[in-house]
């Protein structure tokens, strides 16, 4: 699949900004090729894959990290490659055994996650009638297991202390990191540039990134 060009990179963020979190993830999927019409009733981590591969397309297949040990403070720097970002999928139509009682479930979605108003509604969304506590009490286990996209966690232990735990990672919130810091970026570039030569936007843009920090140098506007 083809990268994003820088225009295209400013397009997503424009569509995205100013959202909230879940609003904002649903752009960026619809940004990677989702449905518009059906990508709140896709599964959030069948949603994060499309932004996993956003992000590849926008700023490729490493992502650096900085994590800060639970136990000691110390500040970790790590490289998580895609592969370390994909576990391994499961049977779309689990079912739970518990207490008795054998229920079909489905994952969680974004549209499940904006019109719950609390835990337990979010919870019953996902199956079929009533059911008791223990139930309801094992269903989030479940849900994480039969959708690991929607909870990838990554193994860690520190090289400090040696204290080991799995660390939770957020592709939404990554991603929308990136292209804030990247946009901003660009929209200076533009903005000085603009200025100082009376260029367009695509001007600027038509300019590779090397030969435009050239030009900002000259113009006495790097920042």
């Amino acid at each position: 699949m083809a990268a994003f060009t820088e225009a295209s990179l400013l397009d997503v963020w424009e569509a995205a900004h100013g959202l909230s979190g879940v609003r904002r993830a649903l752009a960026l999927a619809v940004a990677a090729g989702a449905e518009p019409a059906g990508v709140g009733d896709l599964a959030v981590g069948r949603r994060d894959e499309f932004l996993l591969a956003l992000r590849e397309r926008c700023f490729g297949t490493a992502f650096p990290c900085l994590v800060d040990c639970p136990s000691c403070g110390a500040e970790l720097e790590l490289e998580l490659s895609s592969r370390d970002l994909r576990p391994s999928q499961v049977d779309s139509a689990p079912v739970l055994a518990v207490a008795g009682y054998e229920v079909e479930f489905r994952a969680v979605t974004s549209r499940d996650v904006l019109e719950a108003t609390s835990r337990r509604a979010l919870l019953e969304r996902c199956v079929a009638g009533e059911l008791p506590e223990a139930v309801l009490a094992a269903l989030p286990e479940a849900l994480a297991a039969a959708d690991p996209q929607a909870d990838v966690r990554i193994e860690l232990d520190c090289a400090v202390c040696g204290h080991r735990w799995a660390s939770p990672f957020d592709i939404a919130g990554y991603l929308w990191t990136e292209l804030e810091a990247r946009a901003r970026r660009l929209l200076y570039d533009v903005h000085a540039l603009a200025l100082a030569y009376g260029w367009s936007e695509a001007e600027v843009l038509a300019v590779s990134p090397g030969r435009r920090r050239r030009y900002l140098e000259l113009a006495g506007t790097v920042a």
